[in-house]
Formats: C-alpha cells, sequence, structure tokens
C-alpha cells in the first residue's frame, strides 16, 4: 500500500490519516471510550463529556500510523497502529481500532481489519478485554481471515504492566502472522 493513498473496498475507504485529521480521531475517541465503559466500569463525568488518552502520537512517532475510516464519504471509525510488545518483538501491534455504531454489524470492521493486516505483513499482536466478548469473538474471525493460526494467551493485569503502558487492564492477546 502506497502510505499516502487510499484503499477502497465498495464504499469503505481507509486513508492513512494527517495531523489534520488528529482532532477528528481525538473527538471519535469520545464515543470509543463511552464504547469500553460496560467492560472499565467507568462512570460518566459530571460534564457528560469522555476523555481518552491523548492520540497525537500515532501522528508524530514514525513506527504509528493512523488511519480514518469513511463509509460513502461519511466518517465510520478509526485505526491506530504502533509496535508495542505486549508479549514478543512484533511488526504491527493494532493499538486501537474504532467503528462507529451506525456501521458495526454492517461488515465494515471485518473488511478494514483485513485490508490493514494484509497492507502491513508481519508479526502482529491485538490485546482484547476478555469481558468485551463481542471484540474477542470479531478478532478471531478478522485473525483468522489471513492466517490459518494464531496464538491466543489470557495476561493478567501484572503481566502487561509497563512504562510504556503503567495502568493496563486484564487482556487476551492474540498473535499471529498475516
Amino acid at each position: 500500500m502506497n502510505n499516502n493513498a487510499a484503499f477502497y473496498i465498495g464504499k469503505i475507504q481507509v486513508a492513512l490519516a494527517t495531523l489534520k485529521d488528529y482532532p477528528t480521531i481525538q473527538n471519535m475517541a469520545r464515543f470509543y471510550v463511552y464504547d469500553r465503559t460496560p467492560f472499565m466500569g467507568w462512570e460518566c463525568p459530571e460534564d457528560g463529556l469522555f476523555e481518552c488518552i491523548d492520540f497525537k502520537h500515532y501522528f508524530k512517532n514514525s513506527n504509528e500510523k493512523a488511519f480514518l475510516i469513511r463509509v460513502d464519504g461519511e466518517i465510520a471509525g478509526f485505526v491506530l497502529l504502533d509496535k508495542m510488545q505486549l508479549l514478543e518483538t512484533v511488526d504491527w501491534n493494532m493499538g486501537e481500532f474504532f467503528i462507529l455504531a451506525k456501521f458495526q454489524g454492517k461488515n465494515v470492521a471485518t473488511i478494514v481489519a483485513k485490508q490493514i493486516f494484509n497492507d502491513h505483513p508481519g508479526k502482529w499482536s491485538v490485546a482484547v478485554m476478555p469481558e468485551n466478548v463481542r471484540a474477542v469473538k470479531f478478532w478471531k474471525k478478522a485473525i483468522h481471515m489471513v492466517c490459518e493460526t494464531y496464538n491466543e494467551v489470557f495476561n493478567p493485569v501484572d503481566q502487561l504492566r509497563t512504562l510504556e503502558n503503567p495502568d493496563p487492564h486484564s487482556m487476551i492477546v492474540f498473535t499471529f502472522n498475516a
């Protein structure tokens, strides 16, 4: 994939995001956090606005990438890739993956994940909260589309705590070659 190009699959566009897209992705992160509240136990803030960690590093670090997803020209989500080592050295880690509710359950996420994996070959890791049963099922299906075998390891909080990730949560970590 040309890093400056977008790819289209039907009506779905996944384009490499630029710093100009950072505010849009950061704004969508509020919805991403909201979607995770059932699994994280977070309460709604008094001002009604969920906060998310700052994703700007995905736009500034040459080892990280941000993508903006559109469906029929409408913003539909984002993908953030990094090289964080959760269990072992990887070429890519799925830092964050988010599809807006309007587009969930319509195969958008599956198509986007498959294309991202195909366009970024190598050793991958994807971490999922075990409580998020829908996400675990989704990632098993998406990963299986690009490889026949993968490793699945449950890592409790203590095993995931690092300087890069000082406040982790227990995760299921998938590793595979795409």
